[in-house]
């Protein structure tokens, strides 16, 4: 008996490992699945196949980032906004998410909100070219002309648009 009971816990261990990994593996295809709508602009599919792979993996941080992408551009910002809140409370050092969020709160006119994102995204990740650009137009739609120095930053960073921007909000 005592030999068996360890035997008996190693084979549920391992049965419950490879379980887990099959798991995690249809969470991905579903994901990768969900890409694959999404880039052929399927917006509805992608986020029922990422719902699908939610519910299998909870903590799928890019799921809920994607699913939350695929709202944005179904115009569902507020549900938007919700994934990417919780895409960030899985993930919080991951600038592109605060981004993302950023552009859904603009889109709802919360441009503080924005703002707030903007910045905690470029304190991530210092060279963030798109969150200067945002961030810039925002600020400058507030009134701000400090705005006009985040879009210099953003051309310098490699943000193609800025010149144009720049131009047309900035050069008097």
């Amino acid at each position: 008996m005592k030999l068996i009971l360890p035997f008996v816990f190693v084979l549920t261990l391992s049965v419950g490992s490879f379980y887990c990994q099959d798991k995690d593996a249809d969470a991905l295809q579903l994901y990768t699945n969900g890409l694959e709508e999404y880039n052929g602009q399927n917006y509805e599919d992608a986020i029922d196949l990422y719902t699908k792979a939610i519910i299998i993996n909870p903590s799928f941080a890019e799921a809920y980032f994607q699913r939350g992408c695929a709202k944005h551009y179904s115009d569902n910002y507020e549900g938007a906004i919700e994934d990417f809140n919780t895409s960030i409370s899985l993930q919080p050092r991951n600038e592109l998410f605060y981004k993302q969020r950023a552009s859904s709160k603009t889109m709802l006119k919360d441009y503080d909100g924005a703002i707030s994102d903007c910045d905690q995204a470029i304190s991530l990740k210092e060279d963030y070219d798109k969150a200067y650009a945002l961030r810039g137009i925002l600020k400058i739609e507030m009134g701000e002309k400090s705005g006009c120095n985040d879009l210099e930053k953003a051309g310098e960073y490699g943000y193609h648009n800025a010149p144009i921007f720049l131009k047309k909000y900035c050069v008097k």
